[in-house]
């Protein structure tokens, strides 16, 4: 895969959490991360530490593994998206999944995910990912029962570079580019 103007991405200003409960992920992840510039980089290693940094630090990106004991990551980012009058709660939050299922990318969706990426992790996945949150902004919506970013984003144009859909079944998107 080529990548797109995102390579020249650089993370050196970011705040970045990465969470995961099985060390060698978490270090591929943060090695990853730092491969592509990021210098402020915390980890926790599970749902309760990651809480504890959100609540106790500001960060302007969540990557968090979707399976671990306790408070998974879609619970996490549930938990990041439901704290009422906290401005930390529309962080861009990813959650990397060995299952990627369409109930998981629902579950994600819905619980304001920005994306769920699949494990093993591409570097150019997870880097175009990160250039697709930081550079095409998505509306973030706040109600009753969701707060996250417009889970309607699939019906709007893909990113500047991305000739295919995000999935099979996904409807052709309106172009704004060409």
């Amino acid at each position: 895969m080529i990548l797109q103007d995102s390579s020249r991405i650089n993370l050196a200003g970011a705040r970045i959490l990465a969470v995961d409960d099985n060390a060698k992920s978490l270090k591929i992840l943060t090695d990853l991360l730092v491969s592509f510039g990021a210098t402020h980089l915390s980890t926790a290693s599970n749902g309760k530490e990651a809480k504890a940094l959100l609540s106790a630090s500001r960060f302007d990106l969540l990557i968090t593994d979707g399976a671990m004991p306790e408070c998974d990551g879609y619970d996490l980012v549930r938990w990041l998206r439901s704290r009422p009058g906290d401005d930390e709660r529309i962080i861009p939050a990813i959650i990397i999944s060995a299952h990627t299922r369409e109930e998981q990318i629902v579950l994600g969706r819905d619980c304001g995910a920005h994306f769920v990426i699949a494990k093993p992790i591409s570097p150019a996945t997870l880097l175009e990912r990160i250039f697709w949150i930081s550079s095409e902004a998505r509306n973030f919506i706040v109600a009753d029962t969701y707060a996250g970013p417009d889970r309607r984003w699939r019906q709007e144009p893909l990113p500047r570079g991305v000739a295919q859909g995000r999935r099979r079944d996904d409807p052709a998107p309106k172009s704004l580019f060409g």
